[in-house]
């Protein structure tokens, strides 16, 4: 342990490049600094130069400008056909719309109806186990005889539920 931690200590110098702080350090480089240059004075050629440059300018400017009146032209039938198209669209959306809503209100009525029969099937169907649980209990009453005594209340009770369960899986 004596000579771990000098150990770790020297590798860590070495490998962060700490043990020779005494190397050659880079030597600074001179920048260049501009100069400022004299500008010519200026002479009647080279107004006349500026002024044939300006006018080519404004040529080829006047050629831009009618290009752009074109273009802002042929954008502007471009927007009148979309306000047209969206006008269109809109009034499909608005049909459609009301399609839907008459068609959920026709579902509406579908789905109550529905439920109504259901309803009303249900009640049949608990009429007629009703029924067929009294007719259970009559033929049970039957065979009541050919069951030993504790047991033979057990058989019209039987039957009922037979005969309901009978008819309500089967309906």
């Amino acid at each position: 342990m004596k000579y771990i931690l000098p150990l770790i200590f020297s590798l860590t110098l070495i490998s962060t490049g700490l043990a020779w702080p005494w190397g050659s350090k880079p030597t600074p480089k001179p920048t260049p600094v501009a100069t400022p240059q004299p500008t010519p004075k200026p002479t009647i050629s080279g107004g006349r130069e500026i002024v044939k440059e300006i006018g080519n300018e404004l040529k080829s400017a006047k050629e831009e400008n009618a290009k752009l009146k074109e273009s802002l032209a042929a954008a502007q039938e471009k927007v009148k056909t979309a306000e047209a198209q969206t006008q269109v669209v809109q009034k499909q959306a608005d049909d459609l719309k009301e399609w839907g809503v008459i068609q959920q209100e026709q579902a509406q009525k579908f789905m109550e109806k529905y439920n109504k029969a259901v309803k009303r099937y249900h009640r049949l169907k608990m009429i007629a186990a009703a029924i067929a649980a009294i007719v259970g209990v009559f033929i049970g009453m039957q065979f009541m005889s050919l069951a030993p005594p504790p047991y033979n209340f057990g058989v019209p009770v039987g039957a009922a539920g037979l005969f309901a369960a009978l008819v309500w899986f089967f309906l």
